[in-house]
């Protein structure tokens, strides 16, 4: 069920994927800070990772966020969308690893559910994974304290 309004002023296709992983990184940033925890956007579009989170261990953590359109959380990256895109050139489609993150965020498209998963269980599964299969990670903010607050 969409329980959010999403592209009621007809933006085109291509443009509006753009600007919607841009919301999608906003809000979920803003769902981090209102569990407590010291988060931080990263204004490089082409950074690895889109926000660092800070906690009480006052390491900081590169998280990479991911919206969540069709029920699928993509552990890729680097793909290009829309028209305005040269599509005779090669994509760099990637999976992420620890190399660029140390967590990866989904947030659902339709009303912002938030999935939290480390990058070790990213790496050990394939591009993707279903939400059904996700239940762990979901809205698991004591996933996020507790290794966040490691002492290492």
């Amino acid at each position: 069920m969409n329980t959010w309004i999403r592209n009621i002023t007809q933006i085109e296709d291509g443009i509006y994927r753009t600007i919607e992983g841009n919301a999608d990184e906003i809000i979920a940033i803003g769902r981090i800070i209102k569990a407590g925890f010291s988060c931080s956007r990263v204004d490089l579009s082409n950074s690895r990772y889109d926000a660092i989170v800070q906690g009480n261990s006052n390491k900081l953590f590169r998280i990479q966020i991911k919206g969540i359109g069709n029920n699928s959380f993509s552990f890729m990256g680097g793909g290009r969308s829309g028209r305005q895109i040269n599509r005779n050139v090669q994509q760099k489609t990637r999976k992420y690893t620890k190399d660029d993150c140390d967590f990866m965020v989904g947030i659902t498209k339709s009303d912002g559910v938030i999935y939290i998963i480390p990058i070790e269980d990213v790496e050990k599964m394939g591009n993707s994974r279903t939400l059904t299969k996700l239940g762990k990670f979901k809205e698991n903010w004591q996933l996020l304290y507790d290794l966040t607050n490691m002492k290492k």
